[in-house]
């Protein structure tokens, strides 16, 4: 099991007054979600995360190891991120040579890279598309690629940034069961949502943050449940609450339709 220990983590911006600052949080789950609004720390705690920036007080432990002390070679086979904008992480001339960049810095045989491509650019449905440059393809296009250059390294843990984002209904289900299947096989998948529907109906844990600080974590059920901390962190319920409470003036919890439907399913 993967944990990730936070201790007396703090960051501030240069020019900002925006101030990150997480006491203590121990991340043991194989898929959690962290929500919050725009500015409240998620994507400033993903780069710290992965070291793009680095603390100004504060550690952030994994597996015991200290993030700070890892080599790159190590970091890049301990954690992986997917941006919000896919353009971001995409310069190579081909799909295929996008998907195969990383893996060439690790020195791996060239027909273990080339099997390892294959396998990537299949899983998330692009094989078709391997010759095409980047900046061709559509934006869920762009997106599973970004997706796909990340599963050729297979991390421990992988950081998705807004993984909803710009994806059309068939993309947003491979996404979807992707991530599932990568917490499924033991790795850690941590997810930055807007989408309270998507993170509602797939995920058994949350951390909320706000102004820079956790404020809330637990189970999804029980956070909708607290009406006057979603509103405080900006929060929307999910649709399927908002409905059931305009129509019914029903202000019970309910995750997905499904779950109205079952708890209503004896009356």
């Amino acid at each position: 099991m993967t944990t990730i220990q936070i201790n007396h983590l703090k960051y501030q911006y240069p020019t900002s007054d925006f101030k990150l600052s997480i006491d203590q949080l121990s991340i043991n789950e194989n898929l959690v979600a962290f929500a919050g609004q725009n500015g409240a720390g998620k994507s400033t705690l993903f780069k710290l995360l992965t070291g793009l920036v680095r603390p100004q007080a504060g550690e952030i432990i994994i597996n015991h190891q200290g993030l700070a002390i890892l080599s790159p070679e190590d970091r890049l086979k301990t954690i992986g991120i997917v941006f919000q904008d896919p353009s971001s992480q995409l310069f190579n001339a081909t799909v295929e040579k996008e998907v195969a960049w990383s893996l060439l810095q690790t020195g791996l045989d060239a027909s273990v890279i080339a099997d390892t491509v294959d396998k990537a650019l299949a899983t998330v449905g692009l094989t078709d598309l391997k010759d095409k440059n980047p900046f061709d393809l559509s934006l869920p296009e762009k997106k599973l690629l970004a997706i796909a250059t990340v599963l050729a390294i297979n991390p421990q843990i992988y950081l998705f940034d807004e993984p909803m984002i710009s994806l059309d209904w068939p993309s947003r289900q491979l996404v979807t069961r992707i991530m599932k299947q990568l917490a499924k096989e033991k790795h850690q998948v941590i997810a930055i949502t807007h989408d309270m529907d998507w993170l509602a109906a797939n995920f058994s844990k949350m951390y909320v943050l706000s102004d820079g600080q956790v404020k809330f974590e637990g189970t999804p059920e029980t956070f909708f449940g607290l009406p006057a901390l979603s509103a405080k962190t900006g929060l929307l319920t999910p649709r399927i609450m908002q409905i059931a409470k305009e129509v019914f003036g029903d202000s019970r919890v309910y995750l997905t339709p499904e779950d109205y439907m079952k708890k209503h399913s004896g009356n």
